[in-house]
């Protein structure tokens, strides 16, 4: 890794990736104490950074603020972004993996692509994570997992390191498995801290839901009405709920059936229809799995 050779107005440094990457390659990998001329000063990358923390803690220096970092913390930098790690005493020296890449490394097409959120938006991982929420200037994953993302961090820099034949396919296969279990780690991480955005949107489904429930209601249209993807939609209503989509329908028509079981001379083919099911012999199913007894069975327990 080569010292920057430009600087922007205010006279931070930039690190382009043409003085970063070796010849021929978009990707790169060292530990901080291969440079510890460069921790504690602000610099900026036309690159992504992924940095894995290993020992000791630092705080890390943003545009948007300072916050501490510590063992098995990641931190996602984004292109053009200010940033810088200040190392902190204690019985552990502050220590990092340092992962560099353009996005085109793991996919052709992001050939201009330049931060996180542009990259994860590529059919790459937006077809495994859709709707997946922007990434700011940077990401912070605080208290991984040291058995996950560690030994990830490690096989990468002893492929870049080693150099063996087919060292750059395992790398781009390394970096693409660190990224998924990223966003699993976000997925976990925003279970249950839906915006306020998110919880219109599931609102104005269930109340869709309880108004249309007599219909065949379909998640695609449902997705429509709120103008959500399906996937992404069932996601967010699942984190609010506890149920999914399909779930909470058949609660909703179940808890309708038992009102009308107890207080009407209805027929159970009828309320089966006047509820919104297709047929008799799945409102039979759906009702003894939430009940746990059938419709003729809770009526002579409840009617009248």
């Amino acid at each position: 890794m080569k010292k920057p050779d430009r600087y922007d107005k205010n006279g931070v440094p930039i690190f382009t990736a043409e003085n970063t990457f070796r010849p021929g390659e978009s990707v790169y990998i060292h530990l901080s104490t291969d440079f510890p001329e460069y921790v504690g000063i602000l610099h900026k990358h036309e690159f992504i950074e992924i940095v894995y923390v290993i020992s000791g803690s630092a705080v890390h220096e943003t545009a948007a603020g300072s916050y501490t970092v510590s063992r098995g913390d990641i931190v996602v930098v984004n292109y053009d972004s200010p940033h810088a790690f200040h190392a902190l005493s204690g019985e552990e020296s502050f220590t990092a993996y340092d992962l560099m890449f353009t996005p085109d490394f793991l996919d052709a097409s992001l050939i201009r692509a330049n931060g996180f959120d542009e990259m994860c938006s590529s059919f790459l991982f937006y077809s495994i994570f859709p709707g997946q929420q922007t990434i700011g200037p940077d990401l912070h994953l605080a208290g991984s997992s040291y058995g996950i993302f560690g030994e990830l961090f490690n096989k990468i820099y002893m492929e870049f390191t080693g150099r063996q034949r087919g060292y750059e396919e395992l790398v781009r296969a390394y970096i693409i498995e660190l990224i998924i279990k990223m966003f699993r780690k976000i997925d976990s991480s925003a279970a249950g801290k839906l915006t306020r955005r998110q919880k219109d949107a599931v609102d104005a489904a269930m109340t869709y839901l309880r108004e249309s429930f007599h219909t065949h209601v379909t998640l695609e249209e449902l997705a429509t009405h709120i103008f959500l993807s399906k996937d992404y939609l069932n996601r967010i209503f699942r984190e609010a709920t506890g149920f999914p989509v399909n779930a909470f329908l058949q609660k909703i028509r179940i808890e309708e059936a038992c009102r009308l079981l107890a207080t009407t001379d209805r027929t159970v083919v009828d309320i089966a229809t006047a509820c919104g099911f297709s047929d008799n012999k799945s409102f039979y199913m759906t009702f003894r799995r939430i009940m746990s007894m059938t419709p003729g069975e809770y009526r002579a327990l409840n009617h009248g």
